[in-house]
């Protein structure tokens, strides 16, 4: 218990000398933590957001795929997967299906017999409406990654920015003390060191959060491109 005591108030202790810190810095290290502290509260929303959305798609996905699997009849499939529709996958597909029966439907209505060229061109027409859903679903997926990408990519330099600036406030220091004391250089130093660490603060949850969710995009994609092959290819089979 005493222990727990001792580090919850050395915490405290470091917790108000980084506030005095950033209270006693230049305008300029301000507007620059400003702009990391902002950068790091909108990534971790944006990680948030994107974690249910891409862990609800991982489970519906699942779902789809197990039933796609399992039922040979495209009409089946779309049955039993019309409530998935958190699944990029499962929305594909759909707008396969989709394509898929009305083209039909409409050429039969036309007296169009779809037998030879004509499954060809019925298994274009699906691809096509396949693949713009995919185009669809992904970016809806990578809505929010640019940011965090961004905030991976700036905010180091941002922080390696008030650093230099730190140092260099520190040197002018110097020259106009003409002597190199703790206490004229420590403020500036503490200004280099903040931009720093808040810098990293901000970039590596970015960074780990970016890479992780477009790992898991590419999966989506790939089985994606998985199930349009597949079902492109029943359509051949099945027509011919």
């Amino acid at each position: 218990m005493i222990i727990n005591l001792s580090v919850a108030a050395n915490s405290l202790t470091a917790g108000l000398q980084l506030a005095e810190t950033v209270k006693n810095s230049s305008l300029l290290v301000n507007i620059m933590l400003f702009a990391l502290i902002l950068a790091s509260v909108i990534s971790l929303a944006i990680i948030a957001v994107k974690f249910v959305q891409y862990r609800q798609a991982a489970i519906e996905t699942a779902q789809f795929v197990d039933i796609f699997w399992k039922n040979k009849e495209a009409q089946d499939v779309a049955a039993k997967t019309a409530t998935l529709t958190k699944s990029p996958v499962s929305a594909v597909f759909a707008a396969g299906f989709v394509e898929f029966k009305d083209t039909k439907e409409s050429w039969e209505d036309k007296g169009i017999v779809v037998i030879g060229s004509k499954v060809d061109d019925l298994a274009a027409n699906v691809e096509r409406a396949m693949r713009r859903e995919i185009h669809v679903r992904t970016q809806l997926l990578e809505n929010g990654l640019s940011f965090l990408a961004t905030t991976a990519t700036a905010s180091p330099f941002i922080g390696l920015f008030g650093t230099v600036y730190g140092i260099m406030n520190a040197f002018q220091e110097i020259g106009k003390t003409g002597s190199a004391t703790l206490g004229s250089i420590a403020p500036h130093l503490s200004d280099a060191l903040v931009t720093t660490a808040f810098g990293l603060i901000a970039a590596i949850p970015a960074s780990v959060a970016f890479n992780y969710f477009n790992a898991r995009l590419q999966k989506f994609e790939n089985e994606s491109m998985n199930i349009a092959a597949d079902f492109i290819n029943q359509i051949k089979r099945s027509n011919v």
